[in-house]
């Protein structure tokens, strides 16, 4: 049996797709990681204990390198009775911010 330019070409993107989902899943546990220390240090609650891709796309680093950049979202809640959106931006596998918006605070309910 002999390999064909097509099954190589397939093995190589079978082998390309595994690397990026596995890269994947160590950025997210990373970023679900300091998303949680984030609203901890904010005191908002994080709900659903978890992230969602919002967008992918190449960017280039501090380094000049092209770094895969996501953007991830998350719904919190300051007062226990509203969802708010939050976002997270990494950029490779640093974290560039996280902006949690426009929310109430505790402090501020009517």
């Amino acid at each position: 049996m002999s390999l064909s330019l097509y099954h190589i070409i397939f093995l190589l993107l079978g082998l390309l797709v595994g690397w990026y989902f596995f890269s994947e899943l160590k950025v997210r546990e990373m970023t679900l990681a300091a998303v949680r220390k984030h609203c901890q240090t904010m005191q908002v609650q994080l709900l659903d204990q978890s992230i969602g891709m919002h967008r992918v796309w190449f960017k280039r680093g501090p380094d000049k390198r092209l770094h895969w950049w996501r953007n991830y979202q998350f719904e919190f809640t300051s007062t226990g009775e509203e969802r708010y959106q939050g976002f997270i931006i990494v950029l490779g596998s640093q974290i560039e911010s996280i902006d949690l918006g426009v929310h109430k605070y505790p402090d501020q309910e009517t």
